[in-house]
């Protein structure tokens, strides 16, 4: 990993968000990243209200948004409306009251 890549993170988006980052600029979006933040944080730094985000996939493994981001990683958001069988492969299945993530499997670093 270059020392550039330590500093800087991937960033995507998945359906109605895959147009809202290719309005910033290449895909995948590149932007610096000095120390960890959350997937919320982030989200706001990007200006993504978090009722557009159900998700957040960190290196290829789903996570809620609380969970952190670190200088290095490869991050993609996933809006609400994923269809079923590919939200059960995907490691999640709904939404609860809190509009926080539900995990049928927990992953873990």
């Amino acid at each position: 990993m270059s020392e550039q890549s330590k500093k800087t993170i991937e960033v995507r988006g998945f359906m109605h968000l895959d147009a809202a980052f290719r309005k910033k600029g290449p895909i995948p979006f590149i932007m610096e990243l000095e120390e960890p933040i959350t997937g919320a944080e982030l989200a706001n730094k990007l200006e993504i209200p978090w009722d557009e985000v159900e998700v957040i996939f960190i290196n290829g493994l789903t996570y809620a948004l609380d969970h952190e981001v670190h200088p290095g990683d490869r991050v993609a958001f996933l809006p609400p409306g994923c269809p079923g069988p590919y939200r059960l492969a995907l490691g999640f299945y709904s939404k609860n009251q809190n509009n926080e993530a539900n995990f049928k499997i927990k992953k873990k670093d």
